[in-house]
């Protein structure tokens, strides 16, 4: 398959800065990229923010966003060096990955279009996703189980300098690490060793070049784990084990009682690439394993252009009762086809109620029903009770330091016109430590001088600092000095002078 890999290279650069989940107004300004840093940039930490991990209690997972100067640096390494190539026709050839980089058409993919762990294109479920369904079900012919694993935090212990082995096999890069502790300038030290030893170095500028981590929320690094775990499935494929991946969960066939077997087997090779086995995710499946619903089909059939009180709610509770029953996501799925296929509720006050109780209810689903409520901020009009019940749940997520959900009510807020100067719920997220959602608020207009004085004092963030700066809210010396700027300063200051901002 012909790809251009320019086009790609630059989608992910473009693209992959900020996390998909964050609010659109979040976005790189392509002209960051006019003025590099040196290679060998400042080490300024990556801003950090916490969401639900969408598996049914509290847990939270972190997603990080990196100093502007070290993605930089990564971002003309990885163009310079032809890594997404690389990675890309590597993993291509793992068929036991439906996590794959890249859809047919080369556009890039991502979390957002997953469907019950298959990625795929939602116009393209009942093609792709049937399709692929079919593709484990053929797998598994003959299974009497299935064994489900999870790599236990894939990528906070990811081993940084595990990175030439993606290419290489375990073997082949400890042959050329030892080469180049003897000496640097072997000739015998292969091309590829060099390549990939030099993208650790550089990756590592991003996390304060700390060795174990890999930052997750940028798309590099889910191309760079997808090579590590395409990696870990040629060797568990060598040991004749059949499985199934999507990112690092899998799905391990079993054809007689032997799970403690193949659990042993698994951990063994986890261990050689630095990772060990999620216990409290390990879980053994009887037949039948793979019980597919076509939501697709479903919502097709249950959709209507004008929609009555009786429609919504049959389109609803079928979706909330999948849910219910075992299929994660739907609520989700259902949304996203909300989005692309609008509706006229001819009660549009139902509509807007099964919306916010999304909101209260399903972390899962609350960005597209903030998104939905914004879209349709016309037809959907929020009043003076929407907007207290929205307040009153934003206040309860920034008391449980919920970043993202904070960052989505207070950007629907906002959109829906419903934020003002001297607003209580301002200085609530003020109080809070959610710089984005500060940035935000600076940004669309939304803080006094006195608010203003407040975040520039306590600002840690390179982004707030940044923004800050930008403003003219701090002076250039407080700028360098908070963040220790020395090899990083014409760059900021290059950015500054176009007027480049991180939010919109």
């Amino acid at each position: 398959m012909a790809r251009n890999y320019k086009i790609i290279e630059k989608e992910i650069a473009e693209t992959g800065f900020f996390s998909e989940y964050l609010p659109p107004c979040l976005k790189l300004d392509p002209k960051v990229f006019m003025k590099a840093p040196s290679e060998n940039c400042d080490l300024i930490e990556a801003y950090c923010f916490t969401m639900s991990r969408y598996n049914g209690n509290d847990a939270r997972r972190s997603i990080f966003i990196p100093e502007i100067g070290a993605y930089i640096v990564v971002r003309n390494y990885i163009r310079q060096e032809h890594i997404v190539r690389d990675l890309v026709e590597f993993t291509e050839r793992d068929e036991a990955s439906f996590s794959p980089i890249l859809s047919k058409d080369d556009s890039i993919m991502r979390h957002e279009q997953s469907y019950r762990g298959t990625q795929v294109q939602l116009d393209e479920i009942s093609s792709d996703y049937i399709e692929n369904i079919a593709k484990k079900i053929v797998k598994s012919a003959g299974a009497k189980k299935v064994l489900k694993l999870d790599i236990s935090n894939c990528f906070s212990s990811f081993y940084m300098h595990m990175i030439p082995v993606i290419l290489l096999g375990v073997e082949g890069a400890e042959r050329d690490y030892n080469k180049c502790l003897k000496d640097s300038g072997d000739q015998t030290i292969t091309d590829i060793y060099r390549k990939y030893r030099k993208l650790d170095e550089v990756l590592r500028r991003q996390n304060l070049n700390r060795t174990n981590g890999l930052l997750s929320g940028p798309l590099t690094s889910k191309i760079i784990a997808e090579g590590i775990l395409t990696r870990i499935d040629t060797e568990l494929k060598g040991e004749g084990v059949k499985f199934s991946r999507y990112v690092d969960d899998y799905e391990i066939y079993l054809f007689d009682d032997d799970e403690k077997a193949m659990i042993s087997i698994f951990t063994r090779v986890l261990k050689r690439y630095g990772f060990s086995l999620n216990n409290e995710k390990t879980e053994v499946v009887d037949f039948p394993y793979y019980v597919a619903e076509n939501l697709e089909k479903i919502f097709k059939y249950l959709i209507k252009e004008q929609s009555d009180s009786s429609d919504l709610m049959e389109l609803f509770n079928t979706f909330f009762l999948m849910e219910k029953n075992g299929t994660k996501g739907a609520i989700r799925y259902l949304l996203k086809s909300l989005e692309k296929k609008q509706i006229e509720p001819t009660v549009p006050s139902l509509y807007k109620a099964y919306l916010l109780t999304i909101i209260g209810n399903n972390e899962r689903s609350l960005t597209k029903a903030c998104s939905l409520l914004i879209e349709n901020k016309e037809s959907l009009s929020l009043d003076e009770n929407d907007v207290a019940i929205i307040k009153r749940m934003l206040n309860n997520h920034i008391h449980l330091e919920h970043d993202l959900e904070e960052l989505w009510l207070l950007y629907l807020l906002i959109e829906t016109g419903n934020v003002q100067i001297d607003d209580p719920i301002v200085k609530q997220v003020i109080d809070s430590k959610n710089e984005l959602a500060h940035i935000i608020l600076l940004r669309k207009g939304l803080l006094g001088s006195e608010k203003i004085v407040q975040i520039s004092n306590n600002a840690i963030s390179w982004l707030l600092l940044y923004e800050l700066y930008v403003a003219n809210h701090i002076t250039e010396q407080v700028f360098i000095s908070k963040l220790h700027l020395n090899k990083n300063l014409e760059m900021y200051q290059y950015l500054k002078r176009n007027n480049v901002h991180f939010c919109i």
